[in-house]
Parts: C-alpha cells; structure tokens; sequence
C-alpha cells in the first residue's frame, strides 16, 4: 500500500507542478481560460496568478513527506473546484478552453477533462485517507537495483504509452479538423465573390527579386493571374501561348504566372530563361483566391478588385478575351488588341 501511496504522490506532484509552470508562462490566457468558465472581472487578474502558485505550491507539499496528507488535501480542493467548474459549463451548454496545462497542452472543457479531473480527484483523496506513506528517499533505499531498474523502465514504458495516446488523439482531432474544413471549402463555390478586394501577395521571381500584386497593377492595366505548376501537363500545352499573349497584350492586360515548385523545374516547364513566373511555396496564394486547380486564372481589375470568376483549361483564352472588350468598352473605343489574341493552337 506504502507503494501505491507514494506513486500517487508523485503522480499529483507531476501533474500539478506541470499546469502551474505552463500556466505562469501564459498568464493572459490563463485569465481568457478563467473569464471563459464565468470568473467576475475584477478577480479574473489576481486569480490568473493564484491559481498557478497553488498548483505548485500543492506539488511541492505532494513531494514532500511530512506535508504529503496537506498536499492531497489542497490537491483534492483544487480539483473538486476544476470538477465544478467544468460541470457548471457543461450545464450551461459551453465549452470554454480549459487551458489546463497553459502554454504545454490545452483542450475544450468537456467530458475527458472531467473524467480526468474526477481520475486524479480519486487519487488525491486515496492519499487523503491513506496518509503519506513511504518518503521517496525510504523507498528507493530500500529496493535493490534490479527493482530500481525495473520500476524506472516501467514508468519510461508509462510515458511513452501516455505521449503516444496524447499524440495520437491530438492527430486524429486534426485529422477530423481538416477533412471538415475541406469539405467545407469545396461546398463553397471556386474563385473569390467578383468585386471584393484581390489578396495581396509577394512573391520571388524566378528572374530576381520579388513582384507583389501592388506592382503588377502599377502599370493600370487589369491583371490576369495565371496558376500554373511545372508538372502540370495541361499547364505545359499553355505556356507558349500565354508567352506569346503576353507580348502581343502587353497593352491590355497584363499577365503573370503563379507557380509551385523551384526556380529550376519552372525554367524548364516553360522553356523560356527570359519568362518571369512568381513561386509561391505551397500554394497558399492560390488558396487565398479560392482556385483549386491547375491552370486556372483569374482577372484583378486594376482598381484591386476581383474582375472575374476563375477560368480554367480552354476557357481561359476566352476569359483574356472578354476582360480585352470589357476594358476597350470602358474606354469608349474599339479594341486594338482583343482583335490581336490568335487562337489557341
């Protein structure tokens, strides 16, 4: 029993020095945590700092022997309180971040949390009832070094377990999170909504330097961003042909690629040393303006504004087409240069 006494000791001790150190290192958050299970304004402040000097102060008493019983009662308090707490929420429909172990581990309140406090409620009063049992130094002098040796593999087996199920729990949640944000994402419909404001970017330029958004529509034209990827084989069937409409519409519009991968492989997809195309590192600026595919385009008025829904594949020489007659139209003339987009060959 002296046994099972003292590994509960430490096991409170470990807990408890572990939320009071990560909450110390993230006193705003403890504060957004206490404000969230209810706490009145004016006791959110000098509470946020209470709380973790009692979690450690418990700990310390824990490890302790003549002050192990006081710290199982502090521990067994403490987490009648968090139960409380957390169950008030429950009641009320709300599940406000714990932030139990502040900056090292934090969760939404809700059943686990309760489950875990009641766990180590159960502990604390187990050490309550019991007494202290054996003092760490006692204990350890009295086993020989095969169970020294045993007993401290076993607890390495017992975290490595723990971390694992943490992490694994952790990446299942991030699992879930992500396959719900996709589906969301593609229950949306592609392109930004036309008229809202165009993400800014900057991005290197595989012919030096960077070229932001701000640049491009410098020169008062519209811009045609043009999504492209190296190993993308309708993309490679494009790349001529948008060359050569970016010599022959320089007027009009201007057009610029946005590519994934290395300066290198997109030298080599277009063929053209001298072809400026702008890298983005994972596409993030082609999630930014909703484009899910590659080649896809999408117009930026020169006024910074969305010009146009997406266009992809073929469409994409009609989408350059009807931006050249829209502007021509809007400067009250004929259009030189929608006459001068050849055909896709």
């Amino acid at each position: 029993m002296g046994t099972a006494v003292l590994g509960a000791r430490i096991l409170l001790a470990v807990v408890f020095a572990t939320a009071g150190m990560g909450k110390l290192l993230d006193l705003p958050g403890s504060r957004d945590a206490l404000r969230g299970f209810g706490v009145a304004e004016p006791l959110v402040r000098p509470i946020g700092l209470l709380l973790p000097l009692a979690e450690l102060a418990t700990a310390v008493a824990l490890v302790a022997h003549p002050s192990a019983q006081w710290g199982g009662l502090a521990a067994l308090l403490l987490l009648l309180a968090f139960i409380a707490g957390i169950a008030n929420a429950m009641r009320r429909g709300r599940a406000p971040d714990c932030h139990c172990f502040g900056q090292i581990h934090s969760e939404p309140a809700g059943r686990s949390t309760l489950a875990r406090n009641g766990v180590l409620a159960a502990l604390a009063a187990f050490v309550l009832v019991e007494g202290p049992g054996p003092s760490l130094v006692q204990w350890i002098s009295d086993r020989t070094g095969a169970e020294l040796v045993a007993t401290a593999l076993g607890i390495t087996a017992f975290v490595f377990a723990a971390l694992s199920f943490f992490l694994w729990r952790d990446k299942r949640d991030l699992t879930l999170r992500l396959t719900n944000a996709r589906i969301d994402l593609n229950a949306r419909p592609p392109g930004l909504p036309v008229g809202s404001l165009a993400p800014d970017f900057s991005l290197a330029s595989t012919t030096g330097g960077e070229v932001s958004l701000r640049q491009l529509r410098a020169r008062g034209r519209p811009v045609g961003l043009i999504f492209v990827s190296p190993d993308c084989g309708p993309c490679s069937e494009l790349f001529p042909e948008v060359i050569r409409w970016q010599r022959t519409l320089a007027g009009g519009i201007t057009l610029a690629f946005v590519s994934t991968g290395s300066p290198e492989d997109n030298r080599k997809a277009v063929g053209n040393d001298a072809t400026e195309v702008l890298l983005q590192e994972d596409f993030e600026v082609g999630t930014s303006y909703r484009v899910a595919a590659t080649p896809t385009a999408v117009v930026v008025g020169a006024d910074g504004r969305i010009a146009s829904p997406p266009a992809s594949g073929a469409a994409i020489e009609s989408l350059i087409r009807l931006t050249l007659r829209q502007r021509a139209g809007d400067n009250g003339r004929s259009s030189p240069v929608s006459a001068a987009v050849p055909p896709t060959t």
